[in-house]
């Protein structure tokens, strides 16, 4: 496999009313972390401060918009398909920032992310990235540094994406309880020794 990035690519909608909040509060755990404004037109008709200049007072150099690539041309057509704007330039840009260590959060507010373009976005970063790019889910097992454990359910997860780091619950207490994505791996049994797999198997298995 090759290295994988170091930046983590999330998404996040403001229809929710702690958006801002939860904004805030990633930002500053995650001092790497940028918002990437993907709107086509960067303006919400219920909130002021959610438009492109009260976004960029507020966040100022980890603000940037960038709908004129990535954002959806059809975005005001009911049922159209999702065309981004220029992919050819944007998509690359994206890749280039994660590969520096950067989390890219992905900004809009549809609020169903399914039928929303930033989907559409993730997807082809996921595409040309394939395995260098991790995805994990809550309550997976996987293989940190200090042992195997399971990424803690309790935490939504892109919470942990934006952050760039995951809550794990590790089947032996260790003091560290956050990695970073590429200090982890899907859990196999390849990756434990025959004292773990044995332990391993009489307290899940019996």
């Amino acid at each position: 496999m090759e290295d994988l990035v170091h930046g983590s690519l999330a998404t996040f909608s403001y229809a929710s009313k702690y958006a801002q909040s939860e904004l805030d509060d990633v930002l500053i755990a995650n001092q790497r972390a940028c918002i990437i404004d993907t709107r086509f037109t960067p303006w919400c008709a219920w909130s002021e401060k959610w438009t492109r200049p009260a976004l960029e007072r507020r966040y100022k150099k980890r603000y940037r918009y960038t709908g004129q690539v990535l954002g959806n041309i059809n975005y005001a057509t009911p049922n159209a398909p999702i065309v981004l704007a220029n992919e050819a330039a944007g998509i690359p840009w994206l890749v280039r920032g994660l590969e520096q260590g950067v989390t890219l959060i992905l900004l809009c507010g549809c609020a169903t992310y399914e039928r929303c373009h930033r989907k559409v976005i993730y997807d082809k970063v996921k595409d040309v990235l394939g395995d260098r790019l991790p995805d994990y889910a809550l309550g997976q097992r996987v293989m940190t540094p200090n042992g195997a454990g399971v990424i803690d359910a309790s935490i939504p997860l892109h919470v942990q994406v934006m952050r760039n780091r995951f809550a794990v619950m590790l089947d032996v207490w260790q003091p560290t309880r956050y990695y970073y994505p590429h200090q982890l791996q899907p859990f196999t049994f390849s990756q434990l020794t025959f004292v773990e797999t044995h332990n391993y198997l009489h307290e899940h298995v019996g």
